[in-house]
């Protein structure tokens, strides 16, 4: 009897120390982890590192949709506008093609980076003229009261380059820190339509780039359950220094926690609420700030200092088998709840009031494949 507990003592043993070893081994912790919530949803984009030698591939699709203008907290008119510029901006609708490649250096760090191209298109209104024959360029004139004017720019934005340690060695728990740095590969010299010309420098929103070194710190915390995943993310976008054209654009925060279910292994469900300040700009461009006075998007005043919290509902898709196994199709679709829209300080004895473009609607679209 004694040999016999001895025996099943010793067999015990072998099998904690063989669980023990698969714990801490990183192909079976990789193994374990892939399911449909293994992913943050697709908002967030720094929440996981690759196995050594293993590649990823993710092409992106975003785009954010903004829509009549708000002084702080409150909505503003085309006719509060007029009274301090002879055009108000209508709509705006900015959209992002981003192609992201990734790379296990080892089994905890994975090297990243973000290369997107962007296009951007804004309407605005004109004040009303007395006099309708004047010859504005890009001016449509379709009635008397309001005649709308479009703007159009694209071109390549920055480039982010990005290297994630994973922390915490556990397929249950993840605490990756993320370093990176952001190229000025964007352009900030975008030219085209304005009350000006029709081939003036365009105002900062339609520029693609913000032209400075920036840096990009980030730390996500994961919690993958049977079910269930708690996540929560922290990404920041620091710039440095003054670009080319005497400008530099507001340090961006974010802070995203979300909750994830797993339906099925190939569908999960997601719930994401984001906190987002982004502060005013520094500095301005001569070329733009010809038209400060009629465009209130060329007024550097009237950036910057926006505080948003917004909540998304996303789905992750996931094939654990077959011919497309590795591929996620990601899915997220958000508005603000709380926007406050203040600008930069006027100086003082202004009588001016800034506006903003309030964001409407957010939308993301992510195809990934693990090799």
């Amino acid at each position: 009897m004694k040999k016999n507990r001895t025996l099943l003592l010793f067999a015990l043993l072998q099998a904690c120390l063989a669980y023990s070893n698969e714990s801490n081994d990183s192909t079976a912790i990789g193994a374990c982890c892939r399911r449909p919530d293994q992913l943050a949803p697709a908002g967030v984009m720094i929440d996981h590192v690759h196995e050594k030698g293993r590649f990823g591939l993710a092409y992106s699709f975003m785009t954010m949709t903004m829509q009549g203008n708000q002084s702080g907290t409150s909505s503003v008119s085309d006719n509060q506008i007029f009274n301090q510029y002879m055009m108000a901006p209508a709509t705006m609708n900015m959209q992002m093609h981003m192609l992201m490649p990734m790379y296990g250096i080892t089994d905890r760090l994975t090297a990243m980076a973000m290369i997107n191209y962007n296009v951007y298109n804004m309407t605005m209104h004109m004040l009303p003229m007395q006099n309708m024959m004047m010859n504005m360029p890009g001016m449509t004139m379709t009635d008397y009261t309001k005649m709308p004017s479009s703007t159009k720019s694209s071109g390549w934005g920055d480039t982010e380059l990005c290297l994630l340690y994973n922390l915490l060695n556990s397929c249950k728990h993840r605490l990756i820190i993320g370093f990176g740095v952001s190229l000025p590969t964007g352009s900030i010299t975008n030219r085209g339509v304005t009350m000006q010309s029709n081939n003036d420098v365009l105002a900062y929103s339609m520029q693609t780039g913000t032209g400075t070194y920036n840096l990009l710190p980030s730390l996500v915390y994961t919690a993958q359950m049977n079910r269930f995943t708690l996540g929560v993310a922290f990404q920041s976008n620091i710039k440095l220094g003054v670009n080319s054209r005497n400008y530099s654009w507001g340090n961006e925060y974010r802070l995203s926690p979300w909750l994830s279910y797993k339906i099925s292994p190939w569908v999960s469900l997601s719930l994401r609420a984001e906190t987002y300040y982004m502060g005013g700009i520094q500095g301005y461009d001569v070329d733009i700030n010809q038209s400060s006075g009629n465009d209130p998007s060329a007024n550097m005043y009237n950036y910057g200092s926006r505080e948003s919290v917004n909540a998304f509902a996303g789905v992750n898709l996931y094939a654990p088998r077959s011919f497309f196994k590795g591929l996620y199709l990601l899915l997220e679709y958000g508005m603000p709840v709380y926007q406050d829209l203040q600008g930069l300080p006027l100086p003082a004895g202004s009588m001016q009031q800034e506006f903003q473009m309030p964001t409407k609607s957010m939308f993301t679209a992510r195809l990934q494949y693990n090799f």
